[in-house]
């Protein structure tokens, strides 16, 4: 079975951020080079110029016409489920059904203090957001009564162009977060702090959530957050890795923890090992917008990972 490879989208910078030139030559460069998709990051509030998840995948459909596009991951709790319903079904409507939503939790108080939600109760919004914006995205009229949305026969349209909906994944890495991603959506997202072996048994986890919910785990999809540079010069590719993860994670960014970083050999060897582990998906967190860095991704990663097996139960 084939793995994908996508790129995660440079979206944090201290300095005045690349301007819409730039990321369209980005995306165009991706496509063109036959990487499977684009992934965005989230936030609301951030130190750095921060681009916008949604905002910044529109302008990715709009300049690409093949490439699947994606949020890795969102974090749906903040948002209005009915207003996010009628962005992504407009979204997803205008790329000719190329979106697919990555979804965690969220962990910071403040996000959530300036959003006037209660964090207290954030299982809760997550679970009747899911749940809302799968009813809206089938186009048909929803009633719903639940605590934070009440509707009445409630239309979105036009609907989610793949039935039954948007593809959902969920992130997350504590086990009752990965029974969640098993029960309630269409895979899993593994965070860049983790390694193929706690891969390995969060699969098995997830797995078990969605048999529990009666589901068929084999429909699962699986994916993979991880960052990665390429230079023949190792210290280089540490250190453009280290200058950008320190911008975004902060005292959390850990380069050798959290990146396939090195000459080309030294990353395929480290992404095999998620790949033999069962990732299907790979979502490469790339440091900036060269293109040439694309381009030696393409030829020299990617044709070394196109196979995997299946991983154990």
């Amino acid at each position: 079975m084939s793995v994908n490879i996508g790129i995660h989208i440079p979206a944090a910078f201290p300095d005045t951020p690349p301007d819409t030139g730039q990321y369209k030559d980005f995306f165009q460069t991706a496509e063109s080079l036959g990487f499977h998709s684009l992934w965005t990051e989230d936030r609301i509030f951030h130190s750095s110029n921060f681009l916008d998840s949604t905002t910044l995948m529109t302008w990715a459909a709009a300049v690409t016409g093949s490439i699947q596009l994606g949020t890795a991951v969102m974090v749906l709790a903040l948002r209005n489920a009915p207003l996010l319903a009628r962005q992504l079904s407009t979204l997803d409507h205008l790329s000719a059904g190329r979106i697919h939503l990555g979804i965690s939790i969220g962990g910071s108080p403040a996000e959530y203090l300036g959003m006037g939600l209660p964090m207290n109760s954030r299982v809760s919004l997550l679970r009747e957001n899911i749940d809302v914006l799968r009813e809206l995205m089938t186009g048909e009229p929803v009633t719903h009564s639940g605590q934070f949305y009440k509707l009445e026969n409630a239309i979105v349209r036009p609907a989610a162009v793949r039935p039954p909906g948007i593809p959902i994944y969920m992130g997350g890495q504590a086990d009752s977060a990965l029974l969640r991603a098993g029960e309630l959506t269409d895979g899993w997202i593994q965070s860049p702090f983790a390694s193929p072996d706690e891969f390995r048994k969060s699969w098995t986890i997830v797995r078990q959530g969605a048999e529990k919910a009666g589901k068929d785990p084999s429909q699962l999809q699986y994916g993979k957050l991880i960052y990665a540079s390429v230079d023949d010069n190792p210290d280089s590719a540490y250190d453009a890795m280290g200058n950008f993860l320190r911008g975004y994670y902060g005292d959390r960014a850990d380069v050798r923890r959290m990146s396939a970083v090195g000459t080309p050999e030294q990353v395929v060897t480290h992404l095999r090992k998620f790949a033999d582990a069962g990732v299907e998906t790979f979502m490469l967190g790339v440091p900036n917008l060269d293109v040439g860095h694309l381009e030696r991704i393409a030829k020299e990663v990617v044709p070394e990972l196109t196979q995997k097996n299946t991983p154990e139960d």
